[in-house]
C-alpha cells in the first residue's frame, strides 16, 4: 500500500519528477561513459606494456634492475618455476634472457634489446599471432628472429633480409651473430616497437654464451588476481637472493600518469554528484514542504508518522533509480560500441601520442563494476537526502501543519 502510494505522489506533479530524473539520468550517463573512457584507456595502456610484455610481476637477481647487464642473469631452476606456476593466483610463469646489442644493417646501425623467449609460455601470455604484421613468428629449430616494426622501419627491412649484431655476451664473452628477419611485430607500444628483437629461448642464450641462464622470470597474475600480494608472498619465500618487482615499481611513470589523469577524472565525477545531489534535494525540499499540510492532515487522523516517513523514502528511492536505470540504459550501447570499436585519434594527433610511448585508440571499459557503481553512489546520496523529510515528519506539530 505505502509502495502504491509513494509511486502514485511522484506523478503528482509530472514536470517536476521528469526534470529529476532527466537530471539524474544525465549525472549517470556522463559519469558512466567518461569513468568508462578513462579506465578502457588506462587498461589498454596496462595490457599493452604490461600484460603483453613485462608482466604483472618479474623476477630477477638481486640487483639486476639497478644494473640491468647479462651478468647479473641467474641459473634456470625448474623446480622453482613450477613451485610458482602452481600458485592460484598465478596464471603462467615465462623464461626470459635478454641484452642489449649494437645492430646493423647496410650502413645503419642501432641499439637494440635482443630478448629469448619461450615461445609456448609466451603465447599463453600474449597472442603473438595479433601482433604479427608480415612473415611468420617464431619456430623452435628456426634462427630467423622477430623485430619490432619500428626497427624494419628504421632499417627499411623486409622479411628475410639479415641483420648483425654485436654485444657482450655472459662473463665478457663477444656475441656476435647474423640472423634472418622472419617476422616483424606490433608490440601497440612504439618504444618497445623500436628496439625489441625476438629470438628462441635456447638460441638467444647460445647468442649470449649463456647456457642455461635467464635474466628474468615473468610472472602474470591469475585474473582477479592482485600483484601486490603475489609479489609480497614472493618476496616472503624467495628470499634475499632474487628481487621481485611489481609493474608499478618498475615502471613508476606509467602509474604516476595514470593517477594523474585519473584524478582529473574524478574531480568531474565529483562534480556531476554534486550537482545531482542538490537537484534531489532541491525536488524532496520541495515535496516536503508543500505537502506539510497533508502531512498534518493525514497524522491528525491516525497515520503513524513511521509510515509516512517510509512514504517518503520510497518517494525518493524510486525516482533516483528510475534516473539511474535509464542513465545505465543509454550509456550501456555506447560503451559497448566503443569496447568493440575503440576510438581513434585523428591522424595529425596519432604521431604525438605514440611518440610518448602510448597506442592512438581509446578502448571503453564494458565492465558493469563502473555502472553498478556509480548507480550504488548515487542510491545511498538519495539515502542520505531522505534525512531531511524523516526529520521534517518527526518534529511535524500537525495542529501547526494545517494552519494556512
Amino acid at each position: 500500500m505505502l509502495i502504491k502510494l509513494a509511486w502514485r505522489n511522484i506523478w503528482r506533479n509530472k514536470k517536476r519528477s521528469l526534470i529529476t530524473i532527466t537530471a539524474i539520468l544525465i549525472a549517470v550517463f556522463l559519469a558512466i561513459i567518461m569513468r568508462s573512457m578513462q579506465l578502457g584507456m588506462y587498461d589498454n595502456m596496462i595490457q599493452n606494456v604490461v600484460g603483453s610484455y613485462s608482466g604483472h610481476v618479474q623476477i630477477h637477481y638481486e640487483g639486476y634492475w639497478d644494473e640491468q647487464t647479462i651478468d647479473n642473469a641467474f641459473a634456470d631452476n625448474d623446480s622453482l618455476n613450477q613451485t610458482i606456476e602452481n600458485r592460484e593466483d598465478v596464471s603462467v610463469v615465462t623464461k626470459r634472457i635478454q641484452s642489449g646489442c649494437l645492430s646493423s644493417f647496410n650502413d645503419l646501425s642501432k641499439f637494440v634489446f635482443v630478448t629469448g623467449i619461450e615461445l609456448e609460455k609466451e603465447q599463453r601470455m600474449t597472442d603473438w599471432s595479433k601482433r604479427l604484421l608480415e612473415g611468420e613468428l617464431l619456430k623452435e629449430g628456426n634462427d630467423a628472429i622477430n623485430i619490432g616494426k619500428g626497427i624494419a622501419k628504421y632499417y627499411n627491412l623486409n622479411v628475410g633480409d639479415t641483420m648483425i649484431f654485436i654485444g657482450q655476451g655472459y662473463h665478457g664473452m663477444q656475441a656476435v651473430g647474423a640472423f634472418p628477419v622472419g617476422g616483424i611485430l606490433d608490440m601497440k607500444n612504439p618504444n618497445l616497437n623500436n628496439v625489441s628483437v625476438f629470438m628462441p629461448l635456447n638460441m638467444a642464450q647460445e647468442f649470449l654464451s649463456a647456457q642455461g641462464m635467464l635474466s628474468q622470470l615473468i610472472v602474470s597474475k591469475a585474473i582477479y588476481g592482485d600483484e601486490d600480494a603475489l609479489a609480497a608472498s614472493l618476496k616472503e619465500n624467495l628470499g634475499q637472493t632474487y628481487e621481485v618487482m611489481t609493474w608499478r615499481e618498475m615502471m613508476p611513470e606509467l602509474e604516476q600518469i595514470i593517477q594523474a589523469d585519473s584524478a582529473g577524472g574524478l574531480v568531474m565525477v565529483f562534480i556531476l554528484y554534486m550537482i545531482i545531489t542538490f537537484g534531489i534535494f532541491g525536488t524532496v525540499l520541495m515535496m516536503t514542504q508543500e505537502r506539510k499540510y497533508e502531512f498534518g492532515v493525514v497524522v491528525s487522523i491516525g497515520m503513524k508518522k513511521l509510515k509516512l516517513m517510509i512514504t517518503m523514502v520510497y518517494e525518493t528511492i524510486f525516482l533516483t533509480s528510475i534516473g539511474v536505470l535509464a542513465g545505465i540504459l543509454c550509456s550501456r550501447p555506447i560503451v559497448l560500441y566503443y569496447h568493440n570499436n575503440p576510438f581513434r585519434f585523428p591522424e595529425e594527433q596519432v604521431k604525438m601520442i605514440e611518440n610518448q610511448g602510448f597506442e592512438a585508440i581509446i578502448p571503453f571499459m564494458s565492465s558493469y563494476d563502473i555502472p553498478i557503481t556509480h548507480g550504488l553512489t548515487i542510491f545511498f546520496i538519495s539515502l542520505l537526502i531522505c534525512i531531511y523529510p524523516i526529520l521534517t515528519i518527526y518534529k511535524l506539530n500537525p495542529i501547526k501543519a494545517m494552519k494556512r
